[in-house]
């Protein structure tokens, strides 16, 4: 497994893991996950008005890659019976199939964040948190050679965080979340950027996290009122859910068997 940071047209190193409002700066350094979860999420690079121009352009995320076959095995089985018709209803196919069978903790009960596993066996463990769904989705993603990164986004109350993917298709970013199970179309019929759902279509995200977050909220199981932002007192609004997606970070990975190519 590997992360990739590809990009000499500015020094982004003030912008990994840095710059995100509240506290959010200090808890990214201290978070409480290992091993891969870890490196990706301290990887993350704030999107900015200074830093947009690269992780929306062609040399930082790769946006054409290869995948050797026999490398994951367990994974190219599965993602055979997934692929769909065309590279985006393979992508949604997967994010349907990870939200129902790699369940959010927050529904079926106390999970460790530092479990620190690998793809295959988050599977076998049957949950995720957001971070591992998301893994897995951008895993089974890229076995069919469908470019996908992390996408990591704060509420604007700076307390909630999530994360989320972006899926390179029909030559542009797509967003996907697979703990709500939601991509949002926008008028013309494509899917959203997730820089355009923090910004100018933020009512279409409100829109579509308003009964992905209802159904949520009504299955949650009590521990999560003991979580920061995520008990009934602070969690993001049924009427703005879109504002779960007021900062951004984001980080590319690319899993054993997957490179980049032209």
């Amino acid at each position: 497994m590997k992360s990739t940071t590809n990009s000499t047209s500015i020094d982004l190193t003030p912008y990994q893991a840095r710059g995100f409002p509240g506290d959010l700066d200090a808890a990214i350094a201290h978070v409480g996950v290992r091993g891969i979860d870890r490196e990706l999420a301290q990887g993350m690079i704030r999107l900015c008005p200074e830093t947009e121009p690269i992780l929306y352009g062609e040399g930082f995320s790769p946006r054409n890659i290869a995948y050797k076959m026999g490398t994951r095995p367990a994974l190219e089985k599965l993602a055979g019976t997934l692929r769909g018709p065309t590279p985006s209803q393979s992508a949604i196919n997967i994010m349907q199939w990870v939200h129902d069978h790699v369940i959010h903790p927050h529904l079926v009960g106390p999970t460790p964040a530092d479990r620190a596993l690998s793809e295959e066996d988050l599977i076998a463990s049957q949950c995720g948190w957001c971070n591992e769904q998301t893994r897995v989705f951008i895993a089974l993603c890229e076995v069919l050679e469908i470019p996908a990164r992390l996408f990591f986004v704060n509420h604007v109350n700076t307390i909630c965080g999530h994360t989320a993917a972006e899926v390179f298709l029909e030559d542009r970013w797509a967003f996907f979340d697979v703990t709500f199970n939601l991509v949002v179309p926008l008028p013309d019929g494509r899917l959203a950027e997730g820089r355009e759902l923090s910004g100018p279509q933020r009512p279409l995200a409100h829109a579509a996290y308003r009964p992905a977050l209802e159904g949520y909220y009504q299955k949650t199981q009590p521990f999560v009122a003991e979580h920061a932002g995520w008990g009934p007192s602070g969690r993001p609004s049924l009427e703005k859910g879109g504002d779960l997606l007021d900062t951004i970070g984001i980080c590319n990975y690319l899993i054993d068997g997957a490179q980049e190519t032209p």
